[in-house]
């Protein structure tokens, strides 16, 4: 199918120096980590070609080409499309999919920024936890004594079906093939390793702030943990990786305990990252798999030093009538089309803030918000602002209120 460009993205490159301006993006999946992708390469001028056999794929408004078609199908056109592209990533994690670009790896015609290895083992949480103890890396006990327990899928994505079970009557319940593990309390925290295979740099530390069913409904950044960082730092050696993985972890009184890693480019951190940091992991994950310098000059390449030691929140609401609540990023995904809202007279001294409105049938709508500053305090005033733009749109100003609960 031909590409249509009529959904160009507005958003603009803020990172002029960045020498991938004008390069050519393919991404390969339009859900949350391809809209994740795309963002990112805007932000850094770049042209972004999507392929995606759904045709409300949520990503398509942020490409500038979109190719709506079954790459497994037509392989012919997907080879084509390898061929006008600079770079390609796999943004999905649809089996068949990934089973498919390993088949014809040898054929792309640019580089594929993936590693499929490390993916093997990230993506199945049994593979996982079995490297985790090889290694000697400290995660929650598997099938504690008593309760509660955290219970969990063997290879869905995120959160999905991930719980805790309060009883031995309930545990009976859960799937035999599911993960049993202790119950930990406490923050859950996320790291960023990018690798060529030799050298890895370990990125930024984020808070994912999760609701009742475990879903991210909120990210911010954290201050350094170097412990954390030996971790993400050792599995990224032992798997030899040559790609971009994250760590997932909880901070609790026991110490850092690792929940899962994921070698695929992630959703909803790497925004918070960026405005948090500088740096772009997708530029970096390019540099890896480019630049023979890449552990440093490639670093430095990926850095936007406007927004180095900054403050970034990237949220998920839900319209409720006349109310936006918080929720996690299924908010997105229950949706049928993802844009850029264009708000009017919302001007900021310092930072500034992008708004996304997600909608879907029967009046759906919900927003992904991103706000930023030098500092936190800063950035609070920036999202209160922002936020109080959306209820204007929703209701008079004398009945309007803080519904959101992060």
């Amino acid at each position: 199918m031909s590409a249509s460009t009529q959904n160009k993205s507005s958003i603009a490159s803020d990172f002029p120096e960045s020498k991938y301006a004008g390069k050519r993006i393919c991404l390969i999946g339009g859900k949350l980590q391809g809209v994740e992708v795309a963002y990112l390469a805007k932000k850094a001028g770049m042209v972004v070609v999507l392929v995606d056999k759904n045709p409300n794929a949520l990503a398509q408004s942020l490409a500038d080409e979109f190719y709506c078609f079954d790459i497994a199908k037509d392989k012919s056109q997907f080879i084509s499309i390898s061929e006008k592209s600079d770079f390609m990533i796999p943004v999905n994690e649809n089996e068949e999919t990934i089973q498919f670009l390993k088949s014809v790896e040898d054929e792309i015609k640019c580089p594929l920024l993936f590693d499929f290895p490390a993916y093997h083992i990230s993506c199945n949480k049994n593979r996982s936890k079995d490297y985790f103890k090889k290694i000697n890396i400290p995660t929650p006990v598997d099938k504690p004594d008593c309760p509660p327990y955290f219970v969990k899928p063997p290879s869905e994505s995120g959160s999905v079906g991930a719980r805790v079970i309060e009883s031995d009557d309930e545990l009976k319940l859960v799937p035999i093939n599911y993960l049993v593990e202790e119950y930990l309390s406490g923050p859950v925290i996320s790291l960023e390793i990018v690798g060529n295979g030799n050298d890895y740099v370990v990125v930024k530390e984020t808070q994912i702030h999760v609701d009742e069913v475990w879903d991210c409904y909120a990210v911010t950044p954290l201050p350094a943990n170097d412990s954390y960082r030996k971790i993400g730092l050792d599995l990224a050696k032992g798997l030899g990786l040559k790609g971009i993985m994250d760590v997932e972890a909880i901070l609790n009184p026991k110490g850092t305990k690792v929940l899962e890693i994921d070698a695929r480019f992630p959703s909803q951190t790497p925004i918070c990252v960026y405005f948090s940091s500088g740096i772009n992991l997708l530029l970096l994950l390019i540099e890896a798999f480019t630049n023979p310098e890449f552990k440093d000059e490639g670093f430095l390449n990926s850095t936007n030093p406007k927004y180095k030691d900054s403050f970034c929140t990237f949220e998920h609401f839900q319209k409720k009538g006349s109310r936006i609540i918080s929720g996690g990023e299924h908010l997105i995904s229950a949706g049928s089309d993802f844009r850029l809202h264009e708000t009017e007279n919302l001007q900021f001294k310092e930072g500034g803030a992008d708004i996304f409105i997600c909608s879907g049938e029967n009046d759906y709508q919900a927003y992904t918000v991103i706000t930023y500053a030098k500092t936190e305090s800063k950035a609070r005033d920036v999202r209160d602002k922002t936020i109080s733009s959306i209820l204007k749109t929703l209701k008079p100003k004398e009945q309007q209120e803080k519904s959101w609960h992060f």
